[in-house]
């Protein structure tokens, strides 16, 4: 539904990316895009992972979008307990054909990184999954302490799963999420690649 700006139509755009098929990444919209997001884009299932703000559950709800909200701290690695529980819904979701829809305020650090893990869960190799991502969406750029917890959680898949790949270090996957910042991954400060995790 178009709002309305000194006058004229504009129309309402939603801020993500599909890093996957049926699994976005995104920045937080305001809730009179609801219909659109189920409309056009046809989410079905949103986690949201901020801690500073939540989606309204109803007015999703309205819209035929199931909720899962997930706080945790701007550019703070998501706890694996909850890291699990987002998998876990979103991966029902897509297993049932729906479209699922992982944000945050800006979508560079703490979305991604669920989404990331998601891919992992079901079967993508981490490095090859944040690259994707980062092909798609440029603005993937989790902090550190995230992509620790993206090595955490693969360490914890490859030895439920029997995966072929290594375990990333992360360093090797900073050379992914952090390629805007230097050319090599140990030139990039730990502060400068956590600020590059968040637009506030």
């Amino acid at each position: 539904m178009p709002r309305h700006a000194r006058g004229r139509n504009v129309p309402i755009v939603i801020d993500l990316h599909f890093i996957a098929p049926g699994l976005a990444v995104g920045a937080h919209f305001t809730m009179e895009a609801a219909g659109r997001l189920a409309r056009v884009h046809g989410i079905r299932r949103v986690l949201d992972v901020r801690t500073e703000a939540c989606d309204d559950e109803e007015v999703l709800r309205a819209q035929g979008i199931r909720l899962l909200h997930l706080p945790t701290q701007d550019t703070c690695a998501i706890s694996q307990a909850r890291i699990e529980l987002g998998v876990a819904f979103a991966s029902e979701g897509l297993d049932g054909g729906e479209r699922v829809l992982v944000h945050c305020h800006w979508g560079i650090g703490r979305s991604p990184l669920l989404a990331l893990c998601t891919l992992v869960a079901r079967g993508a190799a981490p490095l090859e999954a944040l690259a994707q991502a980062k092909r798609v969406r440029p603005a993937v750029s989790p902090s550190p302490e995230q992509l620790q917890a993206l090595v955490t959680f693969s360490a914890r898949v490859k030895a439920r799963a029997g995966a072929t790949w290594e375990v990333p270090t992360v360093d090797e996957l900073g050379a992914i999420a952090w390629c805007h910042l230097a050319l090599e991954p140990e030139a990039v400060e730990p502060e400068k690649a956590r600020a590059a995790s968040t637009r506030s």
